[in-house]
């Protein structure tokens, strides 16, 4: 079987960038409010504005170089799942050290799940700062790879039908060596 390439959908990374630029647009307006007030009220204005400008400032850096470095967000192959779909992505995740893949579901919002033998290979993996986003994420999910499915540019059944086709493949030779 042929390797899966998937790319983000470009409408939902259009999306993202006006969201980005809307909360940047209020950070800006909470930080211009804040010079115009006194007391506790501007400071916390302030606060509140330089946040959301430099965290969704980041946000729209990446998702701007993502737009013009268009890369797969994900791709399966015969090596395992290659992860490129977020900021704390996993990167090459091989099927050896994958122990399950399943979906699953954060406050409405599907994910593409996978389980590693080892719980903080992806942790150990990252840098720094990923590495604290990603125990935060870990946190919320037992999987220690979570792919959001609505940013997939392709069908399901097509992921599911690849995936099982090489984990399963796998699955029975690592059974047939043991």
């Amino acid at each position: 079987m042929k390797e899966l390439i998937i790319y983000a959908k470009k409408g939902k990374m259009f999306f993202y960038g006006i969201l980005c630029l809307i909360f940047i647009a209020i950070g800006i307006f909470l930080t211009a409010v804040s010079f115009s007030e006194t007391g506790s009220d501007a400071f916390k204005f302030r606060v509140i504005g330089i946040i959301c400008v430099l965290f969704f400032g980041l946000i729209m850096v990446y998702w701007v170089k993502s737009i013009i470095q268009r890369k797969p967000a994900l791709i399966v192959s015969a090596e395992g799942i290659l992860d490129q779909s977020t900021y704390i992505a996993a990167g090459l995740i091989k099927w050896e050290e994958i122990s399950d893949i399943d979906f699953v579901e954060l406050s409405g919002q599907t994910f593409l799940g996978i389980y590693t033998h080892d719980p903080d290979l992806i942790i150990n993996r990252s840098s720094s700062f990923k590495s604290m986003l990603n125990k935060m994420n870990k946190g919320l999910l037992d999987t220690q790879v979570n792919i959001p499915v609505k940013i997939l540019d392709c069908s399901m059944e097509e992921l599911i039908e690849t995936i099982n086709y090489y984990f399963n493949d796998d699955v029975q030779e690592i059974n047939e060596n043991e």
